[in-house]
C-alpha cells in the first residue's frame, strides 16, 4: 500500500485516477489474507480478532506514512489547497474572495490533521467492513 502510494506521485497520476483505489484493493487483500489461514477456528469472535489487529496494524502504518508524505512535501500540500481554492473562486456562492483566502489560509494551517484524520477513518472503516464480512462468511461456511 504504502509502495503504491510513493509509486502514484512519481508517476504523476491525476488526483481522480481509479488508480488510487490500488491501496485500497491491496489492504483488503492483506485483511483476508490475515484472516483465511484461521478459518479452522471457525468462531466468528477469533476470526474478526485476527482480521482487527491487521487492520489495526495497517491503519497506523498508514497514518505514519500519510503524516510523512505530506509533511516531506509541503509543495503537493501548497498545490492541493491552491487547486481547491481555485474551484471556491470559480464558483464563489456566498462567500467573498476575501473569505475564500481565509480558508485556503486556514485549510493550509489544518491541512495534516485533516488528511490524517480521513486515512484513520478510511482504513478503520474499511478494515470493519472487510474483516466483518469475511470472518462471518468463514464462520457461517463452516457452521453449514
Amino acid at each position: 500500500m504504502i509502495l503504491a502510494g510513493l509509486i502514484l506521485p512519481v508517476l504523476k497520476t491525476p488526483d481522480n485516477s481509479p488508480l488510487h483505489f490500488i491501496g485500497y484493493i491491496l489492504y483488503g487483500t492483506g485483511i483476508v489474507w490475515a484472516i483465511y489461514p484461521s478459518k479452522s477456528k471457525a468462531a466468528f469472535g477469533s476470526l474478526f480478532n485476527e482480521g482487527f489487529r491487521c487492520f489495526i496494524v495497517a491503519t497506523l502504518l498508514m497514518v505514519i506514512y500519510t503524516w510523512i508524505f505530506w509533511t516531506a512535501n509541503p509543495k503537493k500540500m501548497d498545490e492541493t489547497v491552491a487547486k481547491q481554492k481555485e474551484v471556491q473562486l470559480k464558483t464563489p456562492g456566498d462567500r467573498t474572495p476575501l473569505e475564500i483566502d481565509q480558508q485556503a489560509k486556514d485549510t493550509r494551517k489544518y491541512f495534516i490533521p485533516m488528511v490524517i484524520a480521513g486515512t484513520v477513518f478510511d482504513f478503520l472503516l474499511i478494515g470493519v467492513v472487510v474483516t466483518t464480512a469475511v470472518a462471518g462468511t468463514l464462520s457461517l461456511s463452516k457452521k453449514n
